[in-house]
């Protein structure tokens, strides 16, 4: 009998069937953690209509049996039943040419480049904001201006910016094909519609290449439409693949909460459960192929627009429980804006990490329902970068845990590295427990088609949250809190054995470690200050000696409500090698006047310091635009620095969704050169 046979064979002695482990009441139990996970390649459409709809049915089926096992005990711990249970500008100079260096955009991996919403080069800056594609050249700094600003579909996202290229992700509403009573919003599942469709509508990710040679007249050349959200991009030479998710919805008529009469009794309690989980699966398997998976579309300005299908070949199934969902990398050449191939995995997705090599996609282990004594567990699978037109399958592997970013994962000769927060769930009193935690480091390796775990490290930071992780070579660094803030070190020399070597406990936390040579790294985190509020702080990091890390020197920024957002995103954390500077977004509450500016920073990690370099404000325009469409999507405080330098000196510009400013560190706060964009406007 094959895995995927053997797979399905289980599946469905769950989804019907009462195990030895099932609870009181007859209900199946959740499965438990694969050790062996596996990918197996779809062999026919059957095949994979069939296993959309286990899934979906696993996932209704495990929310209404939620109900059924908790609905007696909700009411008793304070929760409605039947609500189901807990689961002034200055002159400045007129330098030609170029700097001599400038800060791009932070990446994780060298050789491997990130999109991210802000790209440069030295003399361009192209900003996604309000909806489009904003373009300036920036360089001499005095003289930045927007040469040009172009209308992206929905809602862009990312991009990357490519000698006279840029290539921009977005994720754009298209209505999607209904069965029954309901209108054909896209007729034949493709991209085009007239109707509105509401809830059935799901997002489409849209890739837009843009010729930017000619910076005052950019031109669309290709968007390629995919099916699913835009997740992460990265690109390696010419080639870019991208993550998208995409959703499976329900049929139209799915409830979750069956109709009893005052006073049923458990019999007719029961009766109605079993009648409305039958009810709801016959709507799901009414569907077809086409009704759970959308096609895509390539439209070339001018010329003719070209739908997508989808190959059944192309997907493969999980042996792992997961929640369901579909999980896709695409590979685009951007040397004739193709589209070479897709490769998708009927699972929900997670985090993504890429080395030049491999990508890694984890995700976590689905629990139907919470139960004493169940732990996290995430699945990682590996794709193979290798060949420049595919990104074939590698092999998966299980780590205990879950992942917090993509920082907590790593790739070095051959061994990925992954940092995880373990949870247990343990008895309190309550039907479904509370969660006790730890961490761990733990290292999978390529062998015989899967990632084997070949060692991991003793738990440390018990009832700690991982906060921020690092992998330098050999060498990893792990950031956890709780009331203190400890910095783990760990010699990674040898796969088999990680080691835990040395430790030490800092006020606060840092989310974001960065390394600034082989023995210092940089932080951004927070820490109570003198009036008791949580500032911002700047933490410098000698890790010489493994076994004895030193704070070397610690800046506290802000007075009150203190915020960056290079707190979560790395992106926003910017590290001028050649000016030893460091430039981060920053804004507070504090004082009477918001504060919105870039904070600069001279470190000097031989002499063990940090000195404050000044700031450029961007106040003026936050309030200047503040409250007019502000939203998640559009925001006009700064969010981005860019750091250059030149034989004129040192340049700083300050970046937030409302524009762009310019200016010399030395004469800061004075700026030079200010581009403001339009703010967003909801039609």
């Amino acid at each position: 009998m094959t895995r995927s046979v053997l797979a399905a064979v289980l599946l469905s002695a769950v989804l019907t069937g009462c195990s030895s482990d099932s609870g009181s009441n007859g209900v199946p139990a959740p499965r438990g953690i694969d050790r062996n996970p596996l990918l197996t390649q779809v062999t026919s459409c059957s095949q994979l209509e069939t296993a959309i709809e286990d899934a979906l049915v696993l996932e209704m089926k495990s929310s209404l049996e939620q109900l059924r096992r908790y609905d007696y005990y909700i009411g008793d711990w304070g929760i409605p039943v039947g609500a189901g249970a807990p689961g002034g500008p200055m002159a400045g100079p007129s330098g030609g040419g170029g700097p001599t260096s400038v800060s791009s955009t932070n990446t994780q991996v060298a050789g491997v480049n990130e999109a991210d919403f802000v790209q440069n080069d030295g003399t361009r800056i192209a900003v996604l904001a309000g909806g489009k594609l904003h373009l300036l050249s920036s360089w001499p700094p005095e003289a930045m201006a927007e040469t040009a600003s172009l209308t992206i579909d929905g809602w862009p996202r990312d991009m990357f910016l490519v000698d006279d290229q840029v290539v921009v992700f977005s994720n754009v509403y298209i209505p999607r094909k209904i069965e029954g009573d309901h209108p054909i919003c896209a007729p034949g599942g493709g991209i085009a519609a007239d109707a509105y469709c509401g809830y059935w509508a799901s997002d489409v990710t849209q890739i837009t290449t843009v010729d930017v040679s000619d910076l005052s007249q950019p031109k669309i050349t290709a968007e390629i439409l995919l099916p699913g959200s835009y997740l992460s991009a990265r690109r390696i030479d010419q080639r870019v693949r991208v993550v998208m998710s995409d959703t499976l919805p329900f049929p139209d008529g799915i409830r979750y909460w069956p109709d009893l009469p005052p006073g049923a009794t458990p019999e007719q309690r029961n009766k109605a459960f079993d009648e409305l989980e039958a009810a709801n699966e016959a709507l799901i398997r009414s569907r077809s192929l086409d009704d759970w998976l959308r096609k895509g579309e390539v439209r070339i300005p001018g010329g003719p627009t070209t739908s997508i299908s989808y190959s059944c070949s192309e997907f493969s199934l999980s042996s792992a429980p997961t929640r369901p969902g579909l999980l896709t990398v695409a590979t685009v050449d951007l040397t004739d804006d193709s589209l070479k191939s897709r490769t998708s995995v009927l699972a929900e997705p997670g985090t993504v990490y890429a080395s030049k090599d491999t990508l890694y996609v984890a995700t976590s282990h689905w629990w139907w329902w919470p139960e004493l004594g169940q732990s996290d567990a995430t699945y990682v699978h590996g794709f193979d970068l290798r060949d420049p037109d595919r990104a074939p399958y590698i092999g998966s592997g299980t780590v205990d845990g879950t992942v917090r970013d993509q920082y907590s994962m790593d790739e070095s000769a051959g061994a990925l590295r992954v940092a995880t927060h373990l949870t247990t769930r343990v008895a309190d009193g309550t039907p479904w427990g509370t969660l006790k935690g730890a961490n761990r480091i733990s290292v999978l390796t390529p062998a015989g088609g899967s990632l084997q775990l070949t060692g991991k490290t003793a738990d440390y930071g018990a009832d700690e949250q991982t906060f921020g992780t690092r992998f330098v070579g050999p060498r990893g660094f792990v950031i956890t809190a709780r009331q203190i803030d400890p910095l783990f070190t760990f010699d990674l020399s040898d796969p088999a054995h990680p080691t835990k070597v040395g430790e030490l406990e800092m006020p606060g936390f840092i989310g974001y470690l960065h390394p600034i040579d082989d023995t210092h790294l940089l932080g951004i985190g927070r820490e109570p200050g003198t009036s008791g509020m949580m500032q911002l702080k700047v933490a410098l990091l000698d890790v010489t000696d493994l076994a004895d890390p030193k704070l070397q020197a610690v800046q506290l920024v802000g007075q009150g409500w203190s915020y960056s957002d290079a707190l979560w995103d790395p992106k926003a954390f910017t590290w001028l090698p050649a000016q030893k500077m460091l430039a981060i977004p920053f804004a507070d509450y504090g004082s009477q006047d918001f504060v919105s500016d870039l904070r600069l920073f001279q470190v000097d990690p031989a002499a063990g310091t940090i000195q404050a370099k000044g700031s450029l404000s961007m106040a003026d325009v936050y309030q200047t635009w503040s409250g007019q469409g502000w939203s998640y999507s559009w925001s006009p405080w700064i969010r981005r620095g860019i750091l250059a330098d030149s034989a004129d000196g040192q340049f700083v510009y300050a970046i937030s969704d409302a524009g762009v400013r310019s200016a010399k560190v030395a004469s800061l706060p004075a700026w030079l050169q200010t581009v403001k964009f339009p703010p967003l406007v909801y039609p």
